[in-house]
């Protein structure tokens, strides 16, 4: 499930997705619904407002699945605060990237924006610090998973 509020959700593993709409953003790790998600910048976005949700699976070594929202303002801000940013899911090695573009998050809604990633009960989890994401002065950040724990294992990958 690709979320218009910033986040990817396998949902609970039997197709169902309680609570994927949901534009109030929590810590992870957290067992409330939304879990078994991916989150490059979950916060209360509106693509009906303008710009747009795009996602392409690219056969390319490595293989990878790219979601990019861009230009996507927050809710009910006249579609202005708009932001650019992707979701990599790197096939078969554990890492997703997040890049990012031009954010501007006011913060509206939803509370603070929430960066990171959460298995599929919500008991194993990794949030990110947001502060270096929305002032520009961090434009890529990698996660990767060891079986057992999330990663950050870089940061200064080439920005979107």
């Amino acid at each position: 499930f690709v979320s218009s509020n910033g986040f990817l959700s396998f949902g609970d593993g039997d197709g169902n997705c309680t609570s994927c709409g949901r534009f109030s953003t929590e810590s992870f790790p957290d067992p409330d619904d939304p879990n078994n998600m991916i989150a490059p910048l979950w916060n209360d976005l509106d693509p009906t407002d303008g710009g747009n949700i795009t996602y392409k699976y690219v056969m390319d070594m490595p293989d990878k699945f790219v979601t990019q929202w861009t230009e996507v303002p927050e809710f009910d801000s006249g579609g202005n605060n708009t932001n650019t940013f992707q979701a990599i899911l790197y096939y078969g090695s554990g890492c997703i990237e997040y890049k990012y573009g031009s954010l501007d998050l006011q913060v509206l809604f939803g509370g603070n924006p929430t960066v990171g990633v959460e298995n599929i009960d919500g008991t194993v989890g990794l949030d990110y610090p947001t502060a270096s994401i929305l002032d520009g002065s961090i434009t890529c950040v990698r996660l990767c998973y060891d079986g057992t724990n999330y990663d950050v294992v870089d940061v200064t990958g080439d920005p979107l």
